[in-house]
């Protein structure tokens, strides 16, 4: 037996193996499902049993989101439910420094009986082997075994161009609201599912105000209830949005050490992730200026930024686009539907309001003052999951008042203003935007109100999505 062949012996998992895995990545009392894994589950016994759905799954999103938990959950389910699959898992970056890389482990595997059967193969860290890409379309085309990937959103997402009719991908977001109070506090709201489903009607497709009022009113008994028995709700609202949306730190309960440990990520997604995604010379700091200036705005001015950072606007746009496919920023763009003139201007938000108060903390003591950055930091990165670049943009007249955002849904727009205690409505009402439905996020607000045909939704509510 050859060195790779032992080595691929010796990645085999027994339950025992995934539970230690499992206990090691968190504590036991917060040992929760992500609502992901239920998709994932649904993925696994559709294949093993029905032999539908696909048989590659890549996961991939910002670092720390919980890809290589969701793995290892996935495995135990797999194990767990008598599927009578043997497990291997390879720690892609670990390999790599062994020595192996994919391609090495592929030409093994062709030559063991044992993984010639429909094996489950694990591949955490999948983009640690610049040629991963390749390696995995040529073992899923010569293997009949059940692949799941984890890697950074960027260079998994870039680097599937082979694989699109192969591997699903699975984009992993920070924590949704819901999953935080299930970790922190054990609790979740009766038919989740199902409630969520008619928050998301409520809010982006209600017809007008007054079905909005009708939907809502279906939904708000319910909601004010389970609101009601969480133990210092503004508190665990406030931990959330701040420090608490990335997985890796729901354990950690000092601030100071998880900005640090947030610092860190942000380092690592900068000098390690995006050389490998652009796989030519590149200078991090000139994407570290970049987020220091936005953290405190979210304008881009390219002609600002340029002045400011020395270098050119082009490599300011190079720049935006890289820290966007890398996730540590959402862009979006103006609405046209005003005038129809194209306007270039651009808006940044942060994918984890804890990465914009990461940077601010290294500027400024007092963070409270920008709370309201961080409101619409949480707002966005909600919004990035329901929609993409073709429904979610800004308003950006020059000659009116402007609701934070524009969704477009049915046949005109629904406009959305995001504050700390917002109820001034002018923003919405003096808009030129034609749309069906305004809705105000008041951070404060515990109850929905109206005002000019206006709702003011709570922002504790929203997060409920």
């Amino acid at each position: 037996m050859n060195k790779i062949e032992k080595y691929i012996q010796d990645s085999k998992q027994t339950l025992a193996d995934i539970q230690e895995k499992l206990d090691s990545i968190l504590k036991k009392e917060h040992y929760k499902a992500r609502a992901d894994l239920k998709f994932l589950k649904g993925i696994a016994k559709g294949f093993f049993t029905d032999w539908i759905h696909p048989r590659m799954l890549g996961l991939a999103g910002l670092r720390g989101t919980g890809k290589t938990t969701l793995l290892w959950q996935m495995a135990k389910y797999i194990f767990e439910n008598d599927f009578n699959k043997d497990i291997y898992f390879f720690n892609v970056e670990e390999s790599i420094k062994e020595g192996i890389d994919i391609f090495m482990l592929h030409k093994a595997i062709k030559k063991m009986p044992e993984l010639k059967k429909t094996t489950v193969l694990l591949f955490d860290e999948v983009h640690e082997d610049s040629g991963w890409s390749k390696s995995i379309k040529i073992l899923y085309d010569s293997n009949p075994a059940f692949i799941v990937c984890t890697g950074s959103s960027a260079l998994l997402l870039q680097n599937t161009a082979d694989l699109a009719t192969r591997m699903h991908i699975l984009h992993t977001f920070p924590l949704q609201f819901t999953e935080y109070i299930n970790i922190s506090q054990n609790k979740q709201i009766d038919n989740e599912k199902e409630f969520k489903a008619k928050l998301k009607d409520a809010l982006f497709f209600a017809a007008n105000i007054n079905e909005f009022k009708e939907k809502i009113n279906k939904i708000r008994p319910q909601l004010k209830t389970f609101l009601s028995s969480l133990d210092n709700l503004n508190d665990l609202v406030f931990k959330y949005i701040t420090v608490h949306n990335i997985t890796r730190f729901t354990t950690i309960t000092d601030q100071n050490i998880i900005l640090e440990e947030t610092q860190k990520l942000i380092n690592r997604v900068i000098t390690e992730d995006i050389p490998k995604l652009i796989r030519k010379s590149f200078s991090y700091k000139k994407s570290e200026k970049i987020l220091f200036r936005l953290a405190a705005s979210d304008e881009i001015n390219l002609q600002t930024l340029s002045q400011a950072i020395g270098i050119p606007k082009d490599e300011i746009e190079e720049n935006l686009a890289i820290l966007q496919e890398a996730e540590l920023l959402n862009i979006l763009y103006p609405f046209y539907g005003i005038d129809g003139k194209i306007n270039k201007a651009k808006k940044a938000f942060f994918m984890s309001p804890s990465i914009r108060l990461a940077i601010l903390s290294k500027l400024f003591t007092d963070k409270d003052m920008f709370m309201p950055k961080l409101y619409e930091d949480i707002v966005v990165m909600y919004l990035r999951r329901f929609f993409g670049d073709s429904q979610l943009s800004f308003a950006s007249s020059k000659n009116s008042k402007n609701p934070d955002f524009v969704i477009e849904t049915l046949f005109d727009p629904m406009v959305l203003e995001v504050g700390t205690n917002k109820k001034s409505v002018k923003q919405i009402t003096q808009s030129k935007i034609k749309h069906r439905l305004g809705i105000i996020i008041n951070a404060e607000a515990d109850d929905v109100s109206y005002e000019n045909d206006i709702a003011i939704v709570p922002l504790k509510w929203f997060l409920m999505l």
